[in-house]
């Protein structure tokens, strides 16, 4: 039993990081998509918990949004902004996760920072390519269309949140090995 309550624990805390992060909203007035750091929260659950429970703390939050609690950029919530223009990228964020941990974990004895932030960077492919998907849909428009409204002004802010997470989890990575040496 002990065994289990650790991951259950880490999970609602990275979705509870994930609620946090991504309340706090900045409106762009060229774009449906705000900027928010729920990717760095995602990120970060990849980095720290197991594939499968990195993916579980993410659905857990879309879940939470879904059922009414304000989690969601802007403090929105409800199964509409699931089908609205930004849905899609939420919907990626159980996948980004789960993304970044298999990276993390099939290759963090090879290279400690470079390959999770490489899994982090597969990750926002991910991301583009769901919250495209969706916005194309909702909003009648093109993948040519869609692409200067809501991905290429993020790309350099997401890949800097990548860095951070990746940052993080490297130093937090480095303090376990040395607290586990002594």
């Amino acid at each position: 039993m002990k065994n289990n309550i650790k991951p259950l624990v880490m999970t609602a805390l990275f979705a509870a990081i994930t609620c946090v992060l991504s309340i706090i909203s900045i409106p762009l007035p060229f774009s449906p998509v705000p900027f928010t750091l729920s990717l760095l929260a995602v990120f970060l659950s990849g980095s720290f918990l197991s594939p499968l429970w990195a993916f579980l703390s993410q659905t857990v939050y879309i879940l939470i949004g879904i059922a009414g609690v304000p989690v969601f950029s802007g403090f929105r919530a409800g199964f509409a902004v699931i089908i609205g223009p930004t849905g899609g990228f939420l919907i990626a964020y159980p996948f980004m996760a789960l993304i970044t941990a298999l990276f993390v974990k099939y290759f963090k004895k090879i290279n400690g920072f470079f390959l999770p932030l490489a899994g982090m960077v597969a990750a926002l492919f991910i991301c583009y390519a769901f919250g495209t998907a969706m916005y194309c849909v909702y909003a009648k428009v093109s993948v040519a269309a869609a692409l200067p409204a809501v991905v290429l002004p993020f790309i350099p802010f997401d890949c800097v949140k990548a860095l951070i997470a990746a940052a993080l989890r490297l130093a937090v990575a480095k303090r376990t090995e040395k607290a586990n040496r002594t």
